[in-house]
């Protein structure tokens, strides 16, 4: 099992799947840590040393989430605003539009699924909220019953079905509106894409039912406690401030090679998004079946490198062709230093889970795990008796 830090493809079956977050997974493919990987790298990441260069695009800052912390007054204050949203979610779903599903019996042992638009208050993205335009709002659904149907039916050996069962949840309960109306799903930054799956799911589970959870000992006082998937819960490793500051002028990455003594024009670099990334994975696996190869190292830096990807293949094709051109154009320092940026603008999931310890009280650290599967995050309980041993 390898993992590496990098956009790149997958072969599986003859098919070609690129990772969203940024890691590739190659390996037996009935194991569970390619979804972990949607979430960040399970270990054997490059040691990375905190002296930084004089001329440094920034250093990489793994295991932020071992940070032992108790939570400030305002994080305490956003985690209580957030539970009594929760509390009151499924009331404020109500009467926001939206398809109206079946809510079930309480007492029939069959677990609600709730309706309506619920407004995502942007505020718990942290950080990463910064690079979305200021306008645009976010709302999620509850999953709709095909959406459960469709991820509890996919084939957690294939990749590609993996994938689309993210998609498939994400552009049917998520809405994106800015002053000028409708943004489409496709906008979304590719890192974010499992937060608003958490976020969906919390929000289908208004009262705590189907958890996730595992149990792992403190990482500050080794007593045994209970950690739980949520939204809250997942941990990012976000750009250098210096850089951001220095960079980010609020739409695009604007950097000049020469303040860092490569002989080059100013670049500009985009944020790559899921509907850059599925062009990529259609395109890579037109490709590979084309020709039987792909330049990985191409596809990893195609998202950054084009503002949007058309949505007509023939035109997408021609975008590949031209920033094609100028990829092989590329000095091998320019392609070092591109490389170098591409992996400090990054943000990175991490594979980091955190809580409150109820025996110290202190902020609890582990590592995330899916000891079930992926099939378990909208897993809906029923009265039906299992059907055979498998």
């Amino acid at each position: 099992m390898q993992f590496f830090h990098s956009f790149s493809l997958i072969n599986t079956e003859n098919t070609l799947i690129l990772d969203q977050n940024k890691c590739i997974y190659m390996g037996k493919q009935n194991d569970y840590e390619g979804l972990e990987s949607e979430i960040g790298n399970l270990g054997g990441e490059e040691q990375v040393t905190e002296q930084k260069a004089e001329k440094s695009l920034g250093k990489l800052k793994y295991d932020h989430g071992t940070r032992k912390r108790e939570l400030s007054d305002e994080e305490k204050r956003e985690l209580e605003a957030f539970r009594a949203r929760s509390d009151s979610r499924s009331t404020i779903g109500r009467g926001m539009g939206g398809p109206k599903l079946p809510m079930g019996d309480p007492d029939d042992g069959v677990v609600p699924v709730g309706d309506g638009w619920i407004p995502v208050d942007r505020m718990e993205m942290g950080l990463r909220s910064y690079f979305y335009p200021e306008d645009w709002q976010f709302a999620v659904r509850p999953a709709t019953v095909n959406a459960i149907k469709n991820w509890t039916s996919v084939d957690e050996e294939r990749m590609d079905q993996v994938n689309n069962a993210f998609n498939d949840m994400i552009k049917t309960c998520v809405k994106i509106t800015s002053s000028e109306g409708g943004v489409s799903w496709e906008n979304l930054n590719s890192w974010d894409r499992f937060w608003f799956v958490m976020k969906i799911r919390e929000y289908t589970f208004t009262h705590g039912e189907s958890k996730v959870q595992f149990t792992d000992t403190c990482s500050e006082c080794d007593e045994d406690i209970t950690y739980e998937l949520t939204s809250a819960g997942l941990h990012y490793e976000y750009p250098d401030d210096d850089i951001i500051e220095k960079h980010w002028d609020g739409k695009v990455w604007k950097i000049n090679p020469r303040e860092y003594d490569v002989d080059a024009d100013e670049i500009t670099l985009y944020l790559p998004t899921l509907g850059k990334d599925n062009a990529v994975i259609t395109w890579a696996t037109n490709r590979y079946r084309q020709t039987g190869k792909v330049d990985e190292h191409f596809a990893e830096v195609i998202p950054w490198l084009i503002p949007k990807a058309s949505r007509d293949p023939q035109m997408f094709d021609r975008q590949i062709d031209k920033i094609y051109k100028d990829y092989k154009s590329w000095s091998v320092e320019f392609n070092s230093f591109i490389r170098d940026v591409i992996r400090n603008l990054t943000i990175m999931p991490s594979n980091k889970l955190r809580t409150i310890c109820p025996c110290c009280g202190r902020e609890a650290v582990s590592n995330l795990r899916f000891p079930d599967g992926i099939k378990v995050i909208f897993n809906v309980a029923t009265r039906a008796k299992k059907f055979g041993s498998r």
